[in-house]
């Protein structure tokens, strides 16, 4: 009875062990001059000192026992002195083998890691530029190479050319706890419904999952979303005004049921809302603006009225309020860029150090609402580096497993992830043209037939198809007689059958 007990307590205590160590993925921010925080105690983060070069754009990964795998930028005047291509830099503070002229230019969320599913010492590096190369693309690090100090083995690779998207691409986990579903969104205002695109990761590679029409246009190229810690609302904010919460499935990867908290203004003055972060519960949502003042704004979601309440304002010149983000310890940090009333200083001079660029802010209690949030600011020492506008754009790589979670098959028994085969399968749907556009390669049969299908399970359409010679299949579904909603599109062959969801 003893040594059964000793085992129990063996188990649990691995078992915990190895939560504890899930949960490091982020325990070191890189970001600024120089800059950083290690929240490897997170009840004690310390200043932290990088080699990045960044006024915006910065994204860092540990692996599960906190250390340091690598970290990335955009906007470093010593690429070849010039701020248009950035850079990886292994854990050791050195440009990564291959690792220069990453695609980005010197703005502010346009890199996010994400794991490879499959292989646990692969990584995708997505990136884009909003300014000079128009589009979405990836790099791909290999951890294994360069005794462990890693190596970019595919580099700007393009998984969306020539559209014109907002500044920021992020990533949330798949509620199966493998997969990963990567977003952005149109910043192009010739594209009058600014669509989410949705990309969904798996052990098979990328895919073009959907694109979502949901709330209200956004315009202008100054975006940012965020997700709460339970993975369950997604919050969306520009600089010309708008505000918007969402609920969200980890799931499906579907936005749903927008709640507007502000509009977008026709003209200046515009609030320029910058960045946008939840507290640990997600009760509140806290919100940063400038420049004609730098604010701190507070939602309470469970009130209705859904009432910005100011908490903090400084008058500009002097400071750029800009990204928030909350830490390990769930306190919010601010940052802000130093602005000198002429121009906003990128790179800093050798000799301008103050409390503006040499502190973050601290929210230490965000789920006390306004009242009791404790906001403070210019209270974190960097150690002295430097800050400006930007922190980590690192999703939460520490979500699980929604248990019980219908992520593997759906009631109608078709499967929403991409098939367990080498078929490439991409659908989308073209509100412009009411199409569900159908793509797919590598099919071994040479005929078959497509079937649309309601979430009853129901074949609503279903036509004969001839496969291309080497294997392709191209093809359109009329949507003007069905309603909007969410459908199933499966391609049989004589040699497979694969299936994936769309949304009209």
């Amino acid at each position: 009875m003893k040594n059964k007990l000793v085992y129990i307590i063996f188990f649990f205590l691995l078992g915990y062990s190895n939560f504890v160590f899930a949960q490091n993925r982020n325990s070191i921010w890189c970001f600024g001059d120089s800059a950083g925080i290690d929240f490897t105690v997170p009840t004690n983060p310390q200043p932290y000192f990088s080699a990045m070069r960044s006024r915006g754009t910065a994204v860092s990964i540990c692996d599960t026992l906190g250390q340091l795998l690598f970290y990335a930028h955009t906007g470093d005047t010593s690429n070849n002195g010039s701020n248009t291509r950035g850079n990886i830099l292994n854990k050791n503070h050195q440009l990564m083998d291959n690792g220069d002229s990453i695609i980005g230019i010197s703005w502010y969320q346009e890199m996010v890691i994400v794991p490879f599913p499959s292989d646990n010492q692969k990584y995708y590096l997505f990136t884009q530029d909003v300014t000079d190369i128009y589009g979405i693309y990836y790099s791909v690090i290999d951890m294994s190479f360069n005794n462990g100090l890693g190596k970019v083995i595919l580099k700007n690779q393009v998984l969306l050319s020539t559209i014109r998207m907002a500044d920021c691409i992020t990533a949330i986990k798949h509620a199966n706890g493998r997969d990963w579903w990567l977003y952005s969104r149109v910043g192009d205002p010739s594209i009058s419904n600014s669509p989410f695109y949705t990309y969904l990761i798996t052990p098979l590679g990328i895919i073009l999952d959907t694109l979502q029409n949901i709330g209200l246009i956004s315009s202008g190229g100054f975006v940012e979303f965020r997700w709460n810690k339970q993975g369950t609302k997604m919050a969306f904010v520009n600089y010309s005004g708008l505000i918007q919460v969402f609920d969200y499935d980890r799931c499906t990867g579907l936005i749903t049921n927008p709640i507007t908290i502000d509009t977008m203004r026709p003209s200046s003055p515009l609030p320029a809302y910058w960045a946008c972060e939840f507290s640990a519960s997600g009760r509140y949502l806290y919100i940063t603006s400038h420049p004609v003042a730098s604010n701190l704004y507070v939602v309470d979601l469970l009130d209705t009225n859904y009432t910005l309440t100011n908490i903090w304002s400084i008058p500009s010149p002097q400071y750029y309020l800009s990204d928030i983000k909350r830490g390990a310890d769930d306190k919010l940090y601010l940052t802000g860029a130093y602005y000198d009333g002429f121009t906003f200083p990128y790179p800093y001079s050798d000799t301008l150090y103050n409390i503006y660029n040499t502190y973050l802010s601290v929210i230490n209690y965000p789920d006390s609402g306004a009242i009791g949030c404790d906001f403070q600011p210019w209270i974190f020492y960097l150690g002295g580096k430097r800050t400006y506008s930007g922190l980590p754009n690192n999703p939460n790589y520490d979500m699980g497993v929604v248990a019980g979670g219908p992520c593997d098959t759906l009631t109608v028994g078709i499967e929403n992830t991409p098939p367990r085969s080498e078929v490439f399968f991409q659908v989308w749907y073209n509100s412009a043209w009411n199409l569900i556009h159908v793509n797919a390669s590598q099919l071994k049969g040479k005929t078959g037939i497509i079937r649309l299908i309601d979430l009853s399970g129901r074949i609503v359409s279903e036509k004969n198809i001839e496969i291309i010679p080497g294997g392709y299949y191209t093809g359109e579904i009329n949507m003007s007689a069905f309603s909007s909603g969410i459908y199933f599109v499966q391609l049989i062959t004589d040699k497979e059958q694969v299936a994936k969801k769309v949304m009209k």
